[in-house]
């Protein structure tokens, strides 16, 4: 017998918003999340589950970072999607950073930075999460957003989420079938701001609590200012890379970039 498709993933190549959007939708569907470790409960991270799950007898949320593929785990179980994506400089840049933050890295410097765009560049991904099955950016974003699927697929680009937070809460609401008030979308909206989750991932490092924003070897990171809410900003590869490397990313990602809008190396 064919499992139920009970299972609503949100996904995103890693350092796209995803945390980001899985606040926001809980904070619609549940009511306005608190804290990291209320959010896991709700909408766990595939990533992070040991032993794996089996099938979901009732409808629930995911994270995911993986790409769609019938082999990838519970995709059987699929009644349907949330992409999140982002420009894939900014992608890459955050990467950078959050490669520092978890050790991968040791400092910020500008060789630093060109030497981690190259690698990036030349693998069409962050090297840590091909090594983990995440696969190549542009490879992420056709297999969720490149090809028909049997079930639906609602993308929500992160900087229209900066843009117009309240426009993404109702795209939400129509996909997932919920009626919601003006004032409840806006609290919604309200309680997944970079401030309100920057003062939950402060909350969640001075109470030493683990999960999304605290785990105790990112301690030397984290004392040393390192955080995952870290800019909340788009556009800045646009400012911190040189013209050359823009250039490299366009001519790396630019087809999947045009298709998603994202225009010229610089925009």
């Amino acid at each position: 017998m064919a499992p139920e498709r009970n299972l609503i993933w949100i996904v995103s190549y890693p350092k796209s918003g995803n945390t980001w959007v899985r606040f926001l939708l809980c904070n619609l569907v549940f009511g306005v999340q608190e804290s990291a470790a209320s959010l896991n409960r709700l909408a766990p991270d595939i990533h992070e589950l040991r032993p794996l799950p089996g099938p979901p007898r009732e409808p629930m949320f995911m994270k995911t970072h993986f790409p769609f593929s019938p082999a990838m785990p519970l995709a059987g179980c699929t009644a349907g999607a949330v992409y999140v994506v982002r420009n894939p400089a900014d992608v890459m840049l955050s990467n950078f950073h959050y490669s520092r933050r978890d050790g991968s890295l040791d400092n910020a410097s500008s060789s630093a930075l060109a030497r981690y765009v190259e690698e990036y560049l030349s693998a069409r991904g962050g090297r840590r999460w091909i090594e983990l099955g995440m696969g190549a950016w542009d490879d992420h974003v056709r297999s969720w957003l490149g090809t028909p699927r049997p079930f639906p697929v609602l993308s929500l680009r992160y900087e229209d989420l900066l843009h117009d937070g309240l426009a993404a809460a109702r795209q939400l609401c129509a996909f997932l079938g919920l009626i919601r008030t003006a004032g409840e979308m806006a609290r919604a909206v309200a309680g997944a701001s970079f401030g309100r989750l920057r003062e939950m991932e402060e909350q969640d490092i001075r109470g030493q609590h683990v999960g999304i924003f605290y785990k105790p070897y990112l301690r030397p990171s984290i004392d040393a200012g390192l955080r995952f809410m870290r800019s909340g900003t788009a556009g800045e590869a646009a400012r911190v890379l040189s013209v050359e490397q823009r250039q490299r990313v366009y001519e790396t990602f630019g087809p999947v970039m045009r298709e998603l809008g994202y225009g010229t190396p610089g925009a």
